[in-house]
């Protein structure tokens, strides 16, 4: 056989076996369009299996597209690495990524809608398996291409990162923080106006362990508000919350939770 045509076999099986190793993907519930594309680029490798322990909980038609609720509760998985949530038709689709390392799998967030989208969230545990929920949310259109509203006051730069943060109890094992963060999380789709956005957000504990850490992109809502599980002993304890932008500018507050009750 000659050299040039042992090549051609050599590529062809190689070509064979990349094909033979391809996912196969499920069949999307949502109906996505972009279903297969947003799970190769923001769901890869390992396999994929939608799941009714992810739920994910959005309104059925947004009443402001700017602000889009969505909250996301996998606490029924056991073993969660990552939680992974993604717009699909939306101009830039990822939202934002969770690694619970000390907390129950939840997240609550806002997200923006450029127009009417499945939401798609990806949970992936220890073995590698991506569970998958998602939602669908009719949407006018437009929330990623407008300025954000903090534009409209000269004096914006003067709250950026002001926070408003609480935390209470579940139960002794477990606190519900929310937080509420001053930003314009420009997604740099709007006319004359660079991305700028929140992109990082740590939680520890007092010894400076991660309890939580989130990955947030454009499409997160101005002002971010999140709510989180942390995993927490029955006494009163410090959580220490730190975040970052994409100008590099840094933003740290401490937040009390109480002790259980009874203690």
């Amino acid at each position: 056989m000659k050299h040039w045509a042992r090549v051609a076999v050599v590529l062809c099986m190689a070509l064979v076996s990349t094909v033979s190793l391809a996912r196969e993907l499920p069949d999307d519930p949502f109906q996505s369009v972009m279903w297969e594309s947003m799970a190769e680029r923001f769901m890869p490798d390992g396999e994929i299996v939608f799941d009714e322990r992810v739920r994910v909980m959005a309104p059925l038609s947004a009443e402001n597209q700017f602000h889009v609720p969505v909250t996301v509760d996998a606490t029924a998985l056991e073993d969660v690495v990552e939680i992974v949530a993604v717009a699909d038709l939306n101009p830039i689709p990822l939202v934002m990524s969770l690694r619970p390392t000390e907390a129950l799998a939840f997240i609550g967030f806002r997200l923006k809608l450029q127009q009417t989208s499945p939401i798609h969230v990806g949970v992936r545990t220890g073995d590698g398996v991506w569970h998958v929920g998602g939602a669908v949310v009719d949407a006018a259109g437009g929330g990623c291409t407008a300025p954000a509203a903090a534009h409209g006051n000269s004096s914006w730069m003067q709250t950026l990162g002001e926070t408003r943060a609480y935390a209470g109890r579940d139960d002794d094992s477990t606190a519900r923080m929310t937080l509420r963060m001053r930003h314009p999380m420009d997604t740099g789709l709007a006319a004359g106006i660079p991305a700028f956005y929140l992109n990082e957000l740590a939680v520890r504990n007092d010894a400076g362990k991660i309890i939580a850490e989130l990955d947030l992109y454009e499409p997160v809502s101005e002002n971010p508000t999140l709510t989180l599980k942390p995993r927490v002993g029955p006494e009163q304890m410090i959580l220490h919350v730190s975040s970052r932008d994409t100008e590099g500018n840094t933003f740290s507050f401490p937040l009390d939770v109480p002790a259980a009750t009874g203690l």
